[in-house]
């Protein structure tokens, strides 16, 4: 018979209260979210329900048979973190559509998993190799979400980014000071009601804020799409910004052409806030990072080089270098991507 004292008691319908909440936001996931992204939010918000679950002041020996499931999920916590990233950056692109030798291990490690957790003792070496996978996991995480942090131009985006990039460190953090430093300290029952307190908290005050938000937006929705405009009414494209207008005159004027060009320089050099210009780029000239707009520039004033007999002799190399990158390795990328053939195969065509 399972004995609690009364601050366990409250500890455990604190974390009941947080497992309700977050079932609310999976479900609320599952209708609001683009299909893309639901299952990934959907599997780390399991993991955190499986991990508050496994943490309750209850004895190991009375969970039963539900604590290897709770065990296996909690585990794969800093999977679900790399499942998410993936569909936040590229929210349209499938997992079979990345790398063989990525994907693969990484199936192969969960059905491991699966398999130590589920059908055998759940004990060993195993579960501490785990553990270690799990901080590269998430130190990969970090920095893929890090990397293309500054070049980003969706604020949706930019913020999830620094979201993942500021949870994950708090969770190594605590992770490796409970686990390695204060061993015992996990063990008491004022840490565990303290932790549950917490977790219930933040539960809370994110799936109502989450949920308003996303009200608020579905009212905005169906109050723009009330008055919808007769087909034969042709209207006037938009004009463009005063800010558009001023950019694509820095941009004409061969700015881009300077190395290490950042969207910081860019907002310095033509006097627009940073924020404003970040918008301009994305919701009028239709980019979503700033790389993409610099290359919408600096492949065809390359194609323009290639193309000139005259410039034949001149290495392409230092085409790339006055076109404003740094090296050739990326400078082919861009080239390859946006014209489908390389620099070498470009100019051979006008020979």
């Amino acid at each position: 018979m399972i004995s609690l004292t009364q601050l366990e008691i409250v500890d455990l319908a604190l974390r009941f209260a947080a497992c309700g909440q977050l079932s609310l936001l999976m479900f609320w996931f599952g209708r609001k979210t683009a299909v893309g992204q639901k299952r990934a939010y959907q599997f780390f918000v399991l993991c955190i329900i499986s991990y508050i679950l496994l943490t309750t002041p209850i004895a190991d020996e009375d969970y039963g048979w539900l604590r290897r499931p709770l065990l296996l999920v909690t585990d794969l916590t800093a999977f679900s973190l790399w499942f998410l990233a993936l569909k936040i950056l590229k929210p349209n692109k499938s997992l079979l559509q990345y790398p063989k030798w990525v994907t693969i291990p990484v199936a192969i490690w969960c059905m491991g998993l699966a398999y130590f957790f589920l059908f055998s003792s759940a004990k060993g070496i195993m579960h501490d190799i785990n553990h270690v996978i799990g901080f590269i996991t998430l130190a990969y995480v970090v920095f893929v979400c890090s990397y293309g942090y500054f070049d980003d131009l969706i604020d949706k985006r930019r913020n999830a980014r620094l979201r993942i990039v500021i949870g994950c460190g708090i969770y190594m953090a605590v992770l490796t000071l409970f686990e390695l430093v204060l061993i015992e300290v996990k063990n008491f029952t004022l840490f565990s009601f303290i932790n549950a307190l917490i977790i219930a908290l933040l539960s809370s005050l994110y799936t109502a804020k989450y949920i308003a938000q996303s009200s608020h937006i579905e009212s905005a929705t169906a109050t723009n799409t009330t008055d919808i405009p007769s087909p034969n009414v042709h209207t006037a494209p938009k004009p463009r910004s005063l800010h558009a207008d001023k950019l694509a005159a820095a941009m004409d004027s061969g700015i881009y052409k300077q190395q290490a060009f950042s969207i910081g320089t860019l907002s310095e050099t033509i006097g627009i806030p940073e924020h404003q210009l970040r918008k301009v780029i994305n919701q009028e000239l239709g980019f979503s990072n700033f790389s993409h707009y610099l290359n919408s520039y600096r492949i065809p004033y390359v194609c323009r080089q290639l193309e000139d007999k005259q410039q034949r002799h001149i290495p392409i190399l230092t085409l790339a270098l006055e076109a404003g990158y740094g090296s050739i390795a990326p400078f082919n990328r861009a080239f390859k991507h946006h014209m489908g053939k390389t620099p070498s195969q470009y100019r051979d065509q006008f020979q």
